[in-house]
């Protein structure tokens, strides 16, 4: 971004922390900052983990100016380039580091307390840990931090108050991205939805089954759809008002019923060809599904009047 006079001032200054202990009073501020500042980092020592950083809960909103950066994060792996702000809350299997002959350069905030733990985890389940803000809110971020930093006789209000509208204004980018996101992640989650019936409808094959094991499991849809597992099932239940997991049962269960009345294969064939390697597990699921053993199915006719009922 360009034209932020603070963020310039930031970077002239060069690389500064500051670690926020102040005077508790009575009453308990559910958002305080515990250190806040900006660096360049060039050494690949620079690696921080999220289960070694101690058993008190902290949240981190870290955004990248230059270079690039590292970030596993629920097993995914994130290049963190200029533009991408970064949450992470700790303790969490997360880790950032920056590569050998690398370079980054960033600012942050780290933050505690009953509110800002739970305005980032659910910044986190909604959107995932890399984020695009807009130069709005990039600027919030850059003046807070330097307020916090520079701020030579910073109170617990005032230093909570700055805290506080950092997570805010991470909150209402957001909330106006997400309305002029709606017609993206609808297309996303059809795309996913096309996938499930394409690899449910190939032609069955009596000698192998047609759907590996975790080909349709939550985790490789995610990954498909380029989301978090947690952020993708949350998008998934949102628009389909149900979990990926029972969307894709469902099909399973659509598919072996068509089967059941279109074909002559066995009931294990079928069970094999929606991906399911055990008959008697198959046929408890299609019982539960349609009242009726996939053998009571077959011979009942009933096919075209379950068309669309699961």
């Amino acid at each position: 971004m360009t034209g932020n006079s603070v963020l310039c001032d930031m970077q002239a200054r060069g690389p500064a922390m500051k670690v926020i202990s102040l005077p508790r009073g009575r009453h308990q501020l559910h958002t305080m900052p515990t250190n806040a500042g900006y660096d360049r980092v060039q050494d690949c020592t620079y690696c921080w983990d999220g289960r070694r950083r101690g058993s008190t809960p902290f949240a981190i909103v870290q955004h990248t100016l230059a270079g690039e950066g590292n970030l596993r994060f629920e097993g995914r792996h994130y290049r963190l380039r200029a533009g991408d702000t970064m949450l992470v809350l700790v303790p969490h299997d997360h880790c950032y580091w920056l590569e050998t002959g690398g370079s980054w350069e960033f600012f942050w905030i780290a933050m505690y307390g009953k509110e800002a733990l739970r305005l980032q985890r659910a910044l986190l389940d909604e959107r995932g840990p890399v984020l695009r803000l807009s130069d709005k809110s990039i600027e919030c971020l850059a003046e807070n931090v330097d307020a916090l930093i520079r701020s030579p006789e910073l109170t617990a209000g005032r230093a909570s108050a700055l805290a506080y509208e950092t997570l805010m204004a991470l909150h209402d980018d957001l909330l106006v991205q997400d309305v002029a996101l709606d017609a993206t992640r609808t297309g996303v989650i059809a795309s996913i939805q096309n996938h499930i019936h394409a690899c449910l409808r190939c032609e069955p094959d009596t000698l192998a089954p047609q759907v590996e094991d975790d080909e349709l499991d939550v985790a490789s849809l995610a990954q498909l759809a380029g989301l978090s597992r947690s952020h993708f099932s949350r998008l998934f239940t949102r628009t389909v008002g149900m979990s990926p997991a029972q969307y894709v049962l469902n099909e399973r269960m659509k598919r072996a019923a068509h089967l059941l009345e279109a074909t002559d294969l066995s009931v294990k064939a079928i069970a094999l060809s929606v991906g399911i390697h055990d008959p008697n597990y198959f046929s408890k699921l299609f019982r539960h599904a349609f009242s009726l053993s996939p053998s009571e199915f077959r011979l009942s006719g009933l096919y075209v009047n379950s068309r669309g009922r699961l």
